[in-house]
């Protein structure tokens, strides 16, 4: 509808006639046959005319001429059409499906259409809808901090008071007879989420996002952490430094090396002051540039530290001969592989100290403020997956294009060594203690 209007609002060029162009983009062109075109059939009955061998809905009635073009992200065929259209607008149907990487190049086609002898665009602009997405997420990231040019609408919650469309929403013939806002025909529109809360739970990741409209979980599997973590319980604003105690730093290789700097403190604690991110870099860009200031700023400088990484860090490169762990003990840093790389054990020992309580306290305690990513893994976003006959995957998914996982992993790394009680072991091995030089004493002593 909102496209519709901006094709009648067209200025019109010499001929008198409205000329617009819009590009309508789904993942698949069944999705948008199944949805939108069903839709336009039933809106728009006599107005224009579909071609199916061109994907597009030809709007022409009165002095309105407008092409809506039907184009998938399913194919590289269909994304360099999109890239090379002239078009007055987009609209992005079901965003979140799409990569958040498409909207650059497709704000260099909009307002390209009408030209010349049909006029200027009077308006040019990319419309989307979507359901909520993940917590930070790219979506997330965009809906929550968008751009200056950017307008963000929030459909109130299915429950909500003001909860849009109820009048209509799964009427009887009765209910539909009474009068718009009649208590009976709202309630009557409100099962239709009532049904859902009670099919899902009123507390599942999938009713939170597609009930009440809120930022939440992946509804597909199941949290990792579900059961042992608790943020109002683990979760503090900010954590300090334990002085004299070493910094335990968790290291994820691969091309997005994230870091988690730790600590045991002087009650056993374990103590997850600062995630460092990194995302499509080298392991020795990430050290040089992310790493090393943060243990250089106020908080940590002076500190000293120990680095347990990813036990498959100790393969050697299919290029040069050295290794992940070569690469950091190059850079200055000491470095070990977690004792091993096995899954059940790495959770075990993170669940472990979820459970452990230390003078009436957690023994795991994460700084919020430090650690955004990381508590969002361990509330939810790092998940077990789902075969596709629905049972649960064994181990977590590493898949997510928001990267929980990477931060979850460098917190397994640094749970098995404090779980395991080899935080003296590597501290020994790192920074081994040396007698003093004893005082040599002659013969001459006893005359």
């Amino acid at each position: 509808m909102e496209v519709f209007r901006r094709a009648t609002t067209q200025a019109k060029a010499a001929d008198g006639l409205r000329y617009t162009r819009f590009a309508f983009i789904r993942q698949t062109l069944r999705q948008m046959k199944d949805t939108i075109l069903k839709e336009i059939h039933n809106w728009y009955a006599g107005l224009g005319e579909w071609q199916e061998s061109k994907s597009t809905y030809f709007l022409e009635f009165g002095d309105v001429r407008s092409e809506w073009l039907f184009i998938p992200l399913e194919s590289a065929d269909e994304q360099a059409r999109l890239l090379s259209t002239q078009l007055t607008g987009v609209w992005l149907n079901e965003a979140i499906e799409c990569n958040v990487d498409i909207l650059g190049p497709i704000t260099g086609r909009i307002g390209r259409y009408p030209s010349a002898n049909r006029g200027t665009p009077t308006w040019m602009g990319l419309l989307a809808d979507t359901n909520m997405p993940v917590e930070l997420s790219e979506w997330h990231r965009l809906m929550t901090e968008p751009p200056n040019n950017w307008q963000i609408f929030i459909q109130p919650s299915g429950m909500s008071p003001v909860a849009e469309n109820l009048n209509w929403l799964l009427q009887s013939d009765e209910t539909r007879a009474l009068p718009f806002d009649h208590p009976d025909r709202l309630a009557k529109g409100r099962s239709y989420y009532e049904r859902l809360i009670d099919m899902y739970g009123s507390e599942s990741a999938w009713v939170k996002r597609y009930v009440y409209a809120m930022y939440g979980d992946d509804p597909s599997g199941e949290a990792v952490f579900r059961a042992t973590f608790k943020p109002n319980w683990h979760v503090v604003g900010e954590t300090f430094l334990s002085p004299g105690h070493p910094l335990l730093i968790g290291q994820d290789f691969g091309r997005n090396p994230w870091s988690l700097i730790a600590q045991v403190d002087h009650m056993g604690r374990l103590l997850i002051h600062e995630e460092v991110a990194a995302t499509n870099v080298g392991l020795e860009k990430h050290i040089n540039e992310s790493l090393r200031p943060k243990l250089y700023s106020n908080k940590f400088a002076g500190s000293r530290y120990i680095v347990v990484g990813d036990p498959a860090g100790v393969a050697k490169s299919t290029i040069a001969e050295e290794t992940s762990f070569d690469a950091l003990r190059r850079l200055g840093f000491t470095a070990f592989p977690a004792p091993t790389n096995d899954p059940d054990a790495r959770l075990r020992a993170v669940e472990s100290l979820l459970g452990k309580a230390v003078n009436a306290g957690p023994g795991l305690i994460i700084s919020g403020r430090g650690c955004p990513w990381l508590v969002r893994g361990m509330s939810g976003g790092y998940r077990f997956k789902k075969h596709k006959e629905g049972a649960l995957r064994s181990i977590p998914d590493k898949t997510s294009k928001e990267g929980f996982d990477h931060v979850c992993d460098a917190l397994q790394y640094i749970s098995l060594v404090v779980h395991g009680n080899l935080v003296p072991y590597f501290l020994e091995r790192a920074f081994p203690r040396r007698a003093p030089p004893r005082e040599q004493i002659t013969a001459a002593g006893w005359t």
